[in-house]
């Protein structure tokens, strides 16, 4: 009987069946490893003596999935109807696989019994769980063993039944699947970078992508590919690990330094397709990773992902700036908001009171007679005043200073500045309020302003330096407009 096919079933549930078997073997085992790696690093922190159990119980697991894997390609597939043997050696290949899970769970109980004392709760935990682990390794023997027998495939086994039933409807469902990988324009035209020392590979992958309609470049070595992310930052990388000056995890690690994943994602391209070496390029921030010989629909699924996660993301980063943008800035005038200004003004008050080298001064400025503007030219001509005194403001209140706009045709300006400077400060800046010249439909429109000034140390509160900058504003209005108000000083324009 034809073990990968029979009657009941076609051979894509049977690879299924097979994939599922294989599955529940290296599970178990693989986890050995970890348990045993956490067990080695208690008994090291213990300080504890041991010969060489550990060893063995990795030599044996590691004994134990080669076998298995040659067991497995000799077994199945074409193999499984070229090679035919006796009961005999079925039960020699049982044993074979079981050999070094006795060595796993005999040492394991060696070292239980040797340092039960000696050792937390948890590790002893964890060296119970490699010998649990290794009967479940044990169990996944014995199935895939009576598989490749025939065995499991035994009409009046309803488990094995049950299990090609499922495996049966799984394979119909993947073959009523249509599926295509089709690019959105978002991404076409996107520009990949093939990192290659063979030609032909670099030939093979830029032709495959192209295809698609994606823009390939490509570089034989790495310092060539330095060279050309340094002339354009690439949509994508494909990069291979091995390369003739700088391997790729260096060239990995160099990328980073000046890119993260987000605005340069790498997929890593290796034929060496273990756990260890994926593992350590993802560590090292490769986005993807793709084993040689490349399947051309795995190559592009994994190319269109990392494209389409790269596009949406800077998609929402732009929406996330857009909206803090909206969140932070007036409307009209493309200056900070009241919302804005007034946290700076509170934060500023609570470091003052921590430092005194922190001391600042306020400025509250309103435009004089702006309703008359209103009235005047409108409030198309009214909003044209606003947007160039807010602009005016801009330009002379650069950081660390800060300033908004609070409300109708008031702003607030924080400044680092001593009493001395804030007086030269508002000096000139009257001066070239005066001098500003609005053109609105052709008609010069020219305003004057008036303002409060308060000091941090007049006060302890934000709310009450606020209150004074607004009284000293309005006395400035009162006696004539067109003039800044201190404590003590009096500043006019022309």
């Amino acid at each position: 009987m034809d073990k990968l096919r029979p009657k009941e079933s076609s051979k894509g549930a049977e690879e299924i069946v097979l994939t599922q078997i294989k599955q529940d073997f290296i599970t178990p085992a693989n986890a050995i490893f970890d348990y045993v790696d956490m067990v080695e690093k208690a008994l090291h922190q213990k300080d504890l003596i041991f010969n060489d159990e550990i060893d063995q119980i990795k030599s044996s697991c590691t004994k134990l999935i080669n076998q298995y894997e040659e067991a497995f390609v000799e077994n199945t597939g074409v193999n499984a109807e070229s090679i035919k043997k006796s009961s005999e050696e079925y039960s020699e290949l049982r044993h074979n696989l079981r050999t070094p899970l006795n060595a796993i769970i005999g040492y394991s109980e060696i070292l239980i019994e040797d340092f039960e004392d000696s050792l937390e709760k948890g590790t002893i935990e964890d060296f119970e769980q490699i010998i649990n682990l290794a009967r479940e390794t044990e169990k996944a023997i014995e199935i895939f063993v009576d598989y490749i027998r025939g065995e499991s495939i035994n009409a009046n086994n309803d488990a094995s039944s049950n299990q090609l039933e499922s495996a049966e409807a799984l394979f119909k469902s993947l073959g009523d699947i249509e599926y295509s990988i089709i690019l959105d324009d978002d991404i076409k035209q996107s520009d990949i970078l093939i990192v290659d020392d063979n030609k032909t590979n670099c030939e093979v992958l830029q032709r495959r992508l192209s295809m698609q309609g994606l823009s390939c470049r490509t570089s034989y070595d790495g310092n060539s590919a330095i060279a050309e992310v340094f002339k354009k930052t690439p949509d994508l990388i494909l990069l291979d690990v091995i390369l003739p000056d700088i391997n790729g995890l260096e060239l990995l690690k160099t990328f980073r330094k000046e890119h993260n994943s987000e605005s340069l994602p790498v997929i890593m391209v290796s034929a060496f397709d273990d756990v260890d070496s994926i593992s350590k390029c993802i560590q090292l921030g490769a986005q993807d990773y793709l084993p040689k010989p490349i399947n051309g629909t795995i190559l592009l699924a994994k190319v269109v992902a990392a494209l389409e996660r790269k596009f949406w993301r800077e998609r929402e980063k732009k929406l996330v700036d857009k909206l803090h943008i909206q969140a932070t800035t007036d409307q009209l005038t493309g200056i900070y908001n009241r919302r804005v200004i007034f946290e700076a003004l509170d934060e500023a008050m609570d470091n003052s009171k921590k430092s005194k080298d922190r001391d600042f001064s306020i400025i509250i400025f309103d435009i004089d007679f702006f309703k008359k503007v209103n009235d005047t030219y409108g409030h198309a001509g009214g909003d044209a005043v606003l947007i160039s005194f807010a602009q005016l403001l801009q330009t002379e209140i650069s950081s660390p200073n800060i300033v908004g706009r609070i409300g109708g045709e008031e702003f607030l300006a924080i400044l680092y500045l001593s009493k001395d400077q804030a007086v030269e400060f508002c000096k000139k800046l009257i001066k070239k309020i005066n001098k500003n010249v609005v053109n609105f439909d052709g008609i010069d429109i020219k305003i004057t302003s008036s303002g409060g000034v308060a000091f941090s140390n007049e006060t302890e509160t934000s709310a009450d330096l606020t209150n004074k900058a607004d009284e000293r504003l309005y006395e400035a209005k009162k006696e004539g407009r067109n003039r800044f108000k201190l404590i003590d000083i009096e500043l006019l324009g022309d």
